[in-house]
């Protein structure tokens, strides 16, 4: 980047160039700056390095489908180095669980093993409201909730608090219709009211930070940390429900 936005800086310099040399100079000044840009830019690219100081990210979790007992190891990545594509190194998203596969790259099969999980209870259905009751296991840092249709109306509640209730209108393009998210769910678990007009699923997901207790799981090398990306770096275990 910073061989790039000198040669761009030379490019600018090019009006002053006109003036200052006379015309055919000028002239052959031009192709020079540019092929310079050209091989400043590409110096800078392939001179990227990566070490302990500077290291590189990488976008790695692992999913399990509590419904089937599968798991598998998911990333983002465009293009994954030697320790992501250790665990991520296809194409094949059709094992994943329902309302997971977003945005994803790259899959490889994984170990099931016991985790925190989610769990929904339909308390009462009135047409399109439904109420619900949301726990997971201990250690969860956050729930998801996702549907198959957008959402209009939603409220939550907390042992000991009021209900705190939104309005929802708009769309979500290319992603999931509709979707509550929750951080430190209390032990207890929520009371949840949401508006579905037509929805027919709904896939939980309960989310715990780190990778260490995953079977066959060995931690990166010190030049690599997780991406910045919030799906990354955890364990998602996911429980499906029909609402009809």
């Amino acid at each position: 980047m910073p061989a790039l936005a000198l040669a761009l800086f030379g490019l600018t310099l090019l009006p002053l160039a006109e003036l200052v040399l006379p015309e055919r100079r000028a002239a052959l000044a031009l192709p020079s700056a540019l092929a310079l840009a050209v091989a400043l830019a590409v110096t800078g690219m392939t001179a990227e390095t990566y070490d302990q100081t500077r290291p590189r990210r990488t976008h790695l979790a692992y999913v399990m489908n509590a419904d089937s007992d599968t798991a598998h190891w998911v990333s983002g990545d465009a293009d994954p180095g030697s320790w992501t594509r250790r665990y991520a190194s296809g194409h094949d998203q059709g094992g994943l669980p329902p309302g997971y596969a977003r945005n994803l790259r790259w899959t490889g099969p994984a170990q099931p093993m016991r985790a925190a999980e989610p769990s929904v209870q339909i308390v009462s259905r009135d047409g399109d409201l439904l109420r619900l009751r949301v726990s997971t296991g201990r250690g969860a840092r956050s729930v998801t909730l996702r549907f198959d249709r957008p959402i209009t109306e939603a409220s939550a509640a907390v042992p000991g608090s009021r209900p705190a209730r939104v309005a929802v209108d708009g769309t979500r393009p290319k992603t999931w219709p509709g979707e509550v998210r929750f951080r430190g769910l209390p032990a207890g678990g929520a009371s949840i009211t949401v508006r579905v007009p037509g929805g027919r699923r709904l896939t939980a997901i309960a989310e715990t930070t780190g990778l260490t207790t995953v079977p066959g799981f060995v931690p990166p090398p010190r030049d690599l940390v997780p991406s910045t990306r919030e799906d990354g770096d955890l364990t998602a275990v996911t429980r499906t429900y029909n609402l009809r």
